[in-house]
């Protein structure tokens, strides 16, 4: 996420802008394959790039990057194999032991395991982070709050004053001004994921239009260097939204998008129930899953009706499938499948 990358469309130009720093371009060359959705690229940039460097920051990228394409792959012993990594990165400091706590946390959330994340990462205190790493702090901040947001609205604990969905209602109030800050920074792949998140925020509280300007304004920045691989990665807490938008965008890079986040979903279903021994299924639609996740959250069939402007009649055959297709006899065991 370096701020030499700080215009759309201009991505394999930094890349060659680092010829003169080979770590440097080495690992931003793997960023943005991996943002390509490029995953084999990324594995093989990751490992030669474990074994070429040995510094602390070195180790410690390479390994994150290792461990995300491992998710993508559905390959535990990959994903293992790359916190083993983080683990014996060489760490000096009170610094660098919090840097790699945080690493292996954010690896973690993305198979929405928060559990790990340090009390001080929590309360947004970045001052314990040296000041480059703070953009991605930022998105990994919105995400751990949209997965707590999340579990909490499915009946999990989190804030105990804060009823169903009031912690979503939060999120863009944190949100909105991180992103004002990385637009003025200049930080492309920074906005695009607070971006998504923060759409994923909006369209989960019922307010699509707001999503949208944010979605569009992601997939703005991501088409010109071909960064699908993060929408991708969001397309599932988005549903049918990002696709209508991507579709009427570039019809050929939606076709793309498909293909990625098909792999992607299949890999991060496998990894994700082997790791937490839950039962998320790949089997629902995008309407199956977002009506899946508002019965969860407490929606009655009225209100999922009117939040997805559909008929009652439809929210009850969907339900009636999603519980055949989960096997599932309660709504409010529904969570653990979304």
């Amino acid at each position: 996420m370096t701020d030499l990358y700080s215009k759309a469309g201009t991505a394999d130009q930094v890349i060659q802008s680092l010829v003169g720093n080979p770590e440097a371009q080495d690992l931003f060359a793997a960023e943005i394959a991996y943002c390509r959705g490029e995953i084999d690229r990324v594995i093989a940039y990751s490992n030669e790039f474990l074994n070429r460097y040995s510094g602390f920051y070195a180790v410690n990228a390479g390994g994150m990057l290792l461990a995300l394409a491992a998710i993508w792959k559905g390959d535990i012993h990959l994903y293992r194999e790359a916190k083993v990594h983080i683990t014996k990165a060489p760490a000096k400091s009170d610094t660098d032991r919090d840097i790699m706590a945080l690493s292996l946390a954010c690896i973690n959330s993305a198979v929405r395991d928060i559990s790990n994340y340090p009390e001080w990462f929590r309360r947004g205190q970045f001052e314990y982070l040296p000041s480059d790493s703070h953009p991605a702090a930022k998105v990994f901040y919105i995400r751990y709050f949209i997965i707590a947001a999340q579990e909490h609205a499915k009946g999990g604990s989190f804030l105990p004053d804060v009823m169903g969905i009031g912690l979503m209602r939060m999120i863009p109030y944190i949100a909105e001004p991180l992103i004002s800050r990385v637009v003025a920074e200049k930080l492309v792949i920074p906005e695009i994921y607070l971006r998504l998140l923060t759409a994923i925020s909006y369209h989960q509280l019922g307010d699509d239009e707001s999503a949208i300007l944010h979605i569009d304004k992601a997939i703005a920045l991501a088409l010109p260097d071909n960064l699908l691989g993060i929408l991708a990665e969001h397309r599932r807490n988005l549903d049918t939204l990002l696709d209508d938008r991507l579709m009427q965008a570039d019809p050929g890079a939606f076709a793309r998008f498909k293909v990625l986040h098909k792999g992607m979903l299949e890999g991060w279903t496998k990894l994700h129930n082997s790791l937490l021994s839950r039962s998320v299924s790949s089997a629902l639609s995008s309407r199956e899953r977002e009506v899946a996740r508002l019965a969860a959250f407490g929606f009655s069939n009225v209100e999922i009706a009117a939040q997805l402007s559909i008929s009652v009649d439809t929210v009850k055959k969907s339900i009636f499938r999603i519980m055949n297709k989960t096997g599932v006899d309660k709504r409010d065991q529904l969570g653990a499948f979304v």
